[in-house]
């Protein structure tokens, strides 16, 4: 089954993944759930550990020291994937360690297992010491890689030693959304509609159960969809019949589009509050929904974007992609995922006579030790590689206003 995980960029060592944040998007679900978790243990990761444990890299007098990008560069999350790699670059923009350049190398994963494979057998062939990405859950469910976009707690609960996320977990940001429903939507009763891969069950487990906790009320049975469903009048019927204060969607923009247009198209659900999370705040979704997303919230589980550190970045990235640097979901988080890798590497790097040494374990455990004020804010891994980060409220909540995205303070 192609189960497509949440978006997210993740840092890896060429023995296993160091997730960051979940840039990008990935799935809550516990250990237990069907939801491709083993067969995405296979993916990347596994390609990884065909070496022989960590070792020492060479990279020869006047090479460059190569970084990988796993990221979704083609199909229906390319609207996620690319911007994640054009911001993962610029952390590597005239950098240079004891005379050696940064070379970021890209490769499409395709947002699935097999993909995530092919791309990491790539990039080891390639030669990279390290990996920003996937953004996808399905791809990276096993890894341990600093990660931008992968937000789903099952990435950091496992022995993952070498797994970073700079982003924070669905574990945040499904109760975030659920105390949102209920104190500023007066939401009492809710509709879920969800993707049957692992980031859209997990998010919806999330969400579900802290909306439960808190008085409110599921209505109906949790719809689930299969990728690239374009028809959702059944489901649109059955959310009619139970006239819901809320419905609530978890998944991508490629079926969040066709969804809200046909939603809105219901004069009984025209008004209806429409939540979702980071998987659909895309600008792809603003141009397919067109009027049909004027109102629709969102959750992004990152802090709001500001400060000196964002503001520079965003800068760097408007002149080199020519668009806002907060029109792209977990691009702060990719850009902060190549910076850590880069301190790492100036940490642990060693000069031998114009040749580099690079002991990847200790690389590893500069990268756990790295504490970064960066764009997307504070970078302090924990134990478990999870970002603790420090911000008070690590999801950030936004809504579509006069065809834009418009953080709610």
């Amino acid at each position: 089954m192609n189960k497509r995980g949440r978006a997210s960029a993740w840092l890896w060592t060429l023995l296993a993944l160091l997730a960051i944040v979940a840039v990008g998007v990935a799935a809550c679900g516990d250990d237990d759930d069907d939801d491709g978790g083993d067969e995405a243990t296979k993916g990347f990761s596994e390609a990884g550990y065909k070496l022989a444990g960590f070792k020492e890299v060479t990279v020869d007098s006047g090479a460059a020291i190569k970084v990988g990008i796993s990221s979704a560069l083609s199909g229906d999350v390319k609207g996620l994937g690319e911007p994640i790699a054009n911001a993962a670059e610029l952390a590597g923009d005239g950098v240079t360690i004891k005379g050696h350049k940064i070379e970021f190398v890209r490769e499409d994963d395709l947002c699935s297992p097999d993909g995530g494979t092919a791309a990491a057998d790539r990039l080891i062939k390639a030669g990279v010491v390290a990996v920003v990405g996937p953004i996808c859950s399905i791809t990276t469910i096993s890894p341990s890689a600093t990660a931008p976009g992968n937000t789903n707690p099952a990435r950091s609960e496992g022995p993952y030693v070498t797994f970073f996320r700079t982003t924070f977990s669905d574990a945040i940001q499904g109760p975030t959304q659920a105390k949102f429903a209920k104190e500023k939507l007066n939401a009492k009763t809710a509709y879920i509609v969800f993707d049957t891969d692992a980031y859209g069950t997990g998010l919806r487990d999330a969400f579900k159960a802290a909306f439960e906790k808190d008085g409110g009320k599921i209505v109906g049975k949790p719809e689930g969809f299969a990728k690239k469903t374009t028809d959702f009048k059944a489901i649109i019927a059955n959310i009619k019949k139970e006239k819901p204060d809320l419905v609530y969607f978890s998944g991508f923009y490629a079926e969040a589009t066709p969804f809200l247009k046909q939603l809105r198209a219901e004069a009984d659900l025209k008004d209806t509050p429409f939540l979702t999370g980071d998987g659909p705040k895309n600008d792809e979704l603003l141009k397919g929904a067109g009027e049909a997303a004027e109102g629709a919230y969102f959750s992004l589980p990152t802090p709001s974007q500001k400060g000196a550190a964002f503001d520079a970045f965003a800068k760097k990235y408007e002149e080199k992609t020519k668009k806002k640097a907060e029109s792209g979901t977990y691009v702060a988080e990719s850009f902060d995922a190549g910076t850590v890798i880069i301190k790492a590497l100036e940490k642990v790097a060693t000069d031998d006579g114009g040749k580099l040494k690079i002991d990847l374990k200790k690389l590893n455990e500069a990268i756990r030790d790295t504490v970064l004020e960066g764009a997307s804010g504070t970078v302090d891994f924990g134990n478990n590689g999870d970002n603790l980060g420090g911000a008070s409220t690590p999801v950030s909540l936004w809504q579509v206003k006069d065809g834009k995205f418009v953080e709610i303070k």
